[in-house]
């Protein structure tokens, strides 16, 4: 089985994009994020013609998340943590429990959205613990907007107190893991430095000026049947491409 995580920066924009995922890659579960759409102009049709089932939970202009499965959903839950902004869907499939989440980007050291960001990666981890998901088959997957070790950006001094790779920043998202949660590219790549995000700008992506913002995190339970896990960074060449690419992983059932 095949599923990805991937923030498509407007699904309206780039939907045949993720179209074309779902069938080039033969992925089964897809979680998306940045729909910045409200539900009522999602794209259902598109991926139903398929044979996918989807639920999305999306706002206008910003934000939103869906997620996409070859499978009926046994059960969908929209806005977990009951936040303001439409950040959160989970859904259990296969006996696979999948949250999906947009993370805040965030904003300046002190700024209102910097705390927003860490009070949100502590309110995840308080969800997980409380939802005791730790204890089945469990999937963190989304835009973590955060980089989590030098290795993940392209040049760590220079943006060492930027925005997703401040100190803080970074500390959430090793706090959260260290509940015990698996960054199933690392778990497969310990030494490989690749990335999942470049700037449009500044010939970014043709220089590898990139950071590795989106994961695909598991409990421990789920180790014995990870496969693999890879980026597919072949989407950040096609025409108008989200500036992000999706992450893929498989495994055994």
């Amino acid at each position: 089985m095949k599923i990805a995580t991937w923030n498509v920066n407007s699904i309206r924009s780039r939907v045949e994009h993720v179209l074309m995922l779902l069938k080039d890659n033969e992925v089964d579960i897809l979680g998306i994020q940045e729909l910045k759409t409200e539900e009522k102009n999602f794209p259902f049709k598109d991926f139903e013609s398929l044979g996918y089932y989807v639920e999305a939970f999306g706002q206008k202009a910003y934000n939103g998340v869906a997620l996409i499965s070859k499978f009926p959903f046994e059960s969908i839950t929209k806005n977990v943590l009951n936040d303001t902004e439409a950040r959160t869907i989970v859904g259990i499939v296969k006996g696979l429990h999948i949250l999906n989440v947009y993370f805040p980007h965030g904003g300046e050291y002190g700024s209102e959205k910097f705390f927003y960001k860490l009070e949100f990666y502590q309110k995840i981890k308080n969800y997980i613990l409380k939802n005791n998901l730790l204890d089945v088959d469990f999937i963190l997957m989304g835009d973590f907007n955060v980089a989590k070790e030098p290795i993940d950006v392209w040049d760590p001094v220079m943006l060492d107190g930027t925005i997703g790779f401040m100190k803080e920043e970074r500390e959430a998202i090793s706090d959260l893991m260290s509940i015990g949660l698996v960054d199933a590219f690392r778990h497969f790549n310990p030494d490989v430095q690749e990335f999942t995000w470049w700037d449009y700008t500044s010939g970014s992506f043709r220089r590898n000026w990139g950071m590795r913002i989106d994961y695909i995190l598991v409990s421990k339970s789920m180790l014995p049947k990870l496969q693999n896990c890879y980026i597919e960074k072949t989407f950040r060449k096609l025409e108008k491409p989200s500036d992000h690419v999706p992450v893929v992983l498989e495994i055994s059932v």
